[in-house]
C-alpha cells in the first residue's frame, strides 16, 4: 500500500503544548482525526501542510520531503475562511486560475451551484456553513492528491453535511487520492472514514481501521462491583448514579465472560468521551 503522506518522529512544541506523532495516510483512503479541543489535531494538520515548521521529525507528501511541495498537491479546508471578505465567487475563480496551473473553472462553477452559493455574493455575506463550502469548492477545483478538512462540516445543517460528504466520496472514486478529515461530528466520520486516528493531549492513542474499532469496542454496564471485575480488559471506567460503565476493547469476549453485564457496541463518540473523561477503576 502506497502512502500519500508519511509523518515520522514529528515533534512540535507551541506555547507549552507538545505534539508527538507518527502517522501514514494511505493512498485511496479517508483518515478521520478525533480528539478534544486542544488535543493537537489542527497542529498536526498545520505541520503536514507546512504552515507550522516541525521541531524535529519529518513530513513527506507524495514522497517529497519537507519544504518541497508541488502546487496543487494539497487542498485545504480550514475551520475558518481566510479569503478576502469583499471577494465573490467570480473573483475567487480568477484568482485561483492564476495560482493553480490545473485550475478547473468549470468544476468550480458546478460545485458552487451544487452547494447553492451564488457566484456574485460576497464572502462577508456568507454564513459559516457557506464559508466552509466555498473553501471546499476551491480545494476540489485544482484536483489535489490530498484533501485536508479541518472541521469542514462545522456550521452545516444535517442535509448540507450529507451533501458535502457525498462530494468527498465522489472525489475519492478513482482510488488515487487521500483525505485527512478532522471533525467533532463523529457520526460524519463513521459514515465516510476508513481509518480513525484518536489524538489526546498531543499523542496518538489510537490508529486503526474504523470498522475494526466499531466492531470490537463496547460499553459494559452494570453494578459497580460487577463492572470492576472485568479488570485489565477495561480501557476506561466511569461511575454513574445507576452503577458503572467500562469501555472495553473486546466487547464479545467481555459479554461472554460476564453475562450479568449489559455490553453494547460503542460509537466513536462513546470511545472518545470515555477515554477523555473516564479513568481507571
Amino acid at each position: 500500500m502506497d502512502n500519500t503522506v508519511e509523518v515520522r518522529g514529528l515533534v512540535k512544541t507551541l506555547n507549552g503544548f507538545r505534539l508527538e506523532a507518527d502517522l501514514d495516510i494511505p493512498e485511496g483512503y479517508i483518515v478521520g482525526l478525533i480528539g478534544e479541543n486542544g488535543a493537537g489535531k489542527t497542529t498536526l494538520i498545520k505541520c503536514i501542510t507546512g504552515i507550522n515548521r516541525v521541531d524535529s521529525g519529518s513530513v513527506r507528501i507524495m514522497g517529497r520531503p519537507d519544504g518541497i511541495r508541488e502546487t496543487g498537491d494539497v487542498g485545504i479546508v480550514f475551520d475558518d475562511c481566510h479569503f478576502f471578505p469583499a471577494m465573490n465567487g467570480r473573483n475567487l475563480d480568477k484568482l485561483m486560475g492564476r495560482m493553480f496551473g490545473n485550475w478547473d473553472s468549470g468544476r468550480f462553477a458546478v460545485l458552487m451551484e451544487r452547494f447553492q452559493i451564488p457566484m456574485d455574493k460576497k464572502i462577508k455575506e456568507y454564513s459559516r456553513g457557506m464559508r466552509m463550502k466555498v473553501q471546499a469548492a476551491v480545494a476540489l477545483s485544482h484536483d489535489p492528491r490530498v484533501l485536508i478538512l479541518d472541521e469542514a462540516t462545522a456550521g452545516m445543517d444535517p442535509a448540507a453535511r450529507d451533501e458535502f460528504l457525498d462530494v468527498v466520496l465522489e472525489y475519492m472514486r478513482d482510488g488515487t487520492r487521500s483525505v485527512i478529515m478532522s471533525s467533532h461530528i463523529t457520526s460524519d466520520l463513521e459514515k465516510v472514514a476508513d481509518y480513525i486516528v484518536f489524538i489526546h493531549q498531543g499523542r496518538i492513542l489510537m490508529n486503526a481501521p474504523k470498522d475494526d474499532i466499531l466492531d470490537s469496542y463496547g460499553l459494559a454496564k452494570g453494578p459497580e462491583n460487577s463492572v470492576r471485575m472485568i479488570g485489565d480488559d477495561i480501557v476506561a471506567f466511569r461511575k454513574d448514579e445507576y452503577g458503572a460503565c467500562a469501555l472495553v476493547a473486546d466487547r464479545r469476549g467481555v459479554a461472554e465472560a460476564f453475562p450479568e453485564l449489559v455490553v453494547d457496541p460503542a460509537s466513536l463518540e462513546d470511545i472518545m468521551v470515555m477515554i477523555i473523561r473516564g479513568g481507571r477503576p
